[in-house]
């Protein structure tokens, strides 16, 4: 396995490229991942973690209810990861985002991974089997 570690956005974006580049050539899956980046603190744990004891900081619950109580006023990062390959031939990286980068970096992320996709086919559908119909 190739870690390529945390890297700058720049470094990243171009990453995205290449990436995308090789997959094209040896018809292999680049999958990318976005979650919010919370750094764990091991003294006094963190809220976010704990659902348990403080459900009210647990985001899959808040994002149910139609308000959105503002707990906190901590501004998470973004961490975005992408690899290919399997196994020991796996390559992966990933980068940090913080929030007021966050614009400006998701217009060329996007753009990059559009340019990237220029090479894929579109799957092709079979045909279903008709399926016997039973009388009653």
């Amino acid at each position: 396995m190739v870690n390529e570690g945390r890297l700058a956005n720049e470094d990243f974006l171009t990453k995205v490229k290449q990436f995308f580049h090789i997959a094209n050539e040896k018809h292999i899956t680049v999958r990318l991942t976005t979650k919010r980046l919370v750094v764990h603190d091991p003294i006094e744990g963190n809220a976010e973690f704990d659902a348990t004891l403080r459900p009210r900081f647990d985001v899959s619950q808040q994002s149910q209810s139609l308000q959105v109580k503002n707990n906190s006023s901590n501004e998470y990062s973004l961490l975005i990861k992408m690899s290919y390959g399997s196994g020991g031939k796996k390559t992966k990286c990933s980068t940090v985002v913080s929030s007021n980068e966050l614009d400006k970096f998701w217009q060329d992320y996007s753009n990059a991974v559009k340019s990237g996709m220029n090479g894929l086919i579109k799957k092709k559908k079979k045909d279903k089997a008709k399926g016997k119909t039973h009388k009653k």
